[in-house]
């Protein structure tokens, strides 16, 4: 099992710095309008790359070496290890945090359920809650040693029981998933798990991170939002949010607001670039201390599974004890690291089709048996 250390470093790394993209300043080389090809690899990276295997995070999958291995953060699913043994620690450290938030909570259900080998507790975290009907569910999924952690609460307009059927249904979707398992029907890949899904009404949030031995400096992350600013109206949305949060305007808002304070930066590449269907924009620099320092960035629309409000992948060299710039050098060149990201932001894919996502934007049509 991979240590608590190095899934922190993983996934946290990677995302230490992620606004410095915003605080640099060019240099070297011109904006480029759009960005289509992509780098040759080299020697080095061609031997990396001479075995593959796709891995599934949420409900994505990448094409990485056979080296590599990526460690799933944030998802659908908090995953806790130990049997049920941890789970009633687990459970018992939860509901004790509710009750010192507010004595006032209140514990409507804490029993077996919804499924064999499940526990669940339903409460009002404080009176205020209670008032205004904010039920919330946690139920505990045991597989085997592992626990699968599920939210939810009761909706507006939902009745307690119609909640306790939705997580039933979802408690009796989850199944254990081999560590390179990548299913072929639709759902969410969880740590250690899978969630069998086709309704895409939930809220998903997706976050990995790759670790790629040959190069221990380079940190490589992903991700994904699809309900972000879910409470704007489409033409809210439109008018109002998209240039704000384009990456490309957010870079340039930074250089005007700094001005000559803006600090020294190598540009390797700017300008749009399609991944996929996904029409985003990209800015690769080299900072003054080596850093690689990659960024991709989409501007999706708020709940639209094809098209996730935002999709980000981030690169960045010279990593060292969880933190950027703390190693003695980057171990790629320049024109390793880029074509090191083409190549993996060219595997960057749905691991089945979802509504909306055109030819080309999936590895697996769950339409078509498995080969």
């Amino acid at each position: 099992m991979i240590t608590v250390i190095r899934k922190f470093w993983l996934c946290h790394a990677a995302t230490m710095l992620m606004s410095f993209v915003l605080v640099c300043t060019p240099n070297s080389a011109s904006n480029v309008e759009s960005i289509t090809d992509a780098k040759p690899l080299g020697k080095r990276l061609e031997i990396i790359f001479e075995k593959t295997k796709i891995v599934c995070f949420g409900r994505y999958s990448i094409k990485i070496p056979n080296e590599a291995s990526i460690i799933i953060g944030n998802s659908a699913l908090e995953v806790i290890t130990g049997g049920l043994n941890a789970r009633t620690r687990k459970i018992k450290e939860e509901i004790e945090k509710i009750k010192w938030a507010d004595e006032t909570a209140d514990f409507t259900y804490n029993d077996k359920g919804p499924i064999e080998e499940s526990w669940q507790f339903r409460y009002y975290e404080d009176e205020l809650a209670k008032k205004y009907k904010l039920h919330f569910f946690r139920t505990f999924v045991t597989k085997d040693d592992f626990t699968f952690i599920m939210g939810d609460s009761v909706r507006n307009g939902e009745s307690e029981s119609s909640t306790e059927a939705r997580q039933f249904v979802r408690a009796k979707s989850i199944r254990i998933r081999q560590p390179e398992e990548t299913p072929h029907d639709p759902g969410l890949c969880v740590e250690h798990g899978f969630l069998a899904e086709n309704n895409y009404a939930e809220q998903e949030i997706d976050n990995v991170g790759l670790y790629l031995p040959s190069f221990p400096d380079m940190t490589f992350s992903i991700s994904s939002n699809k309900d972000a600013y879910g409470d704007y109206s489409p033409a809210e949305f439109e008018t109002e949010m998209r240039k704000e949060l384009s990456l490309l305007n957010r870079i340039q808002g930074a250089k005007d607001i700094q001005g000559s304070s803006y600090p020294k930066r190598t540009l390797l590449r700017e300008g749009k670039r399609a991944v996929q269907h996904w029409k985003g924009e990209e800015s690769l620099i080299r900072r003054a201390d080596g850093v690689h320092d990659f960024e991709w960035a989409l501007v999706g629309k708020p709940r639209d599974i094809a098209n996730p409000s935002v999709l980000e992948v981030k690169m960045y060299t010279k990593v060292a004890h969880n933190m950027v710039g703390a190693a003695e050098a980057a171990l790629l060149t320049d024109d390793e690291a880029i074509a090191l990201w083409d190549k993996l932001l060219s595997g960057l894919k749905f691991r089945v089709k979802v509504p909306g996502a055109p030819p080309g934007s999936y590895y697996i049509d769950p339409d078509k048996p498995a080969q």
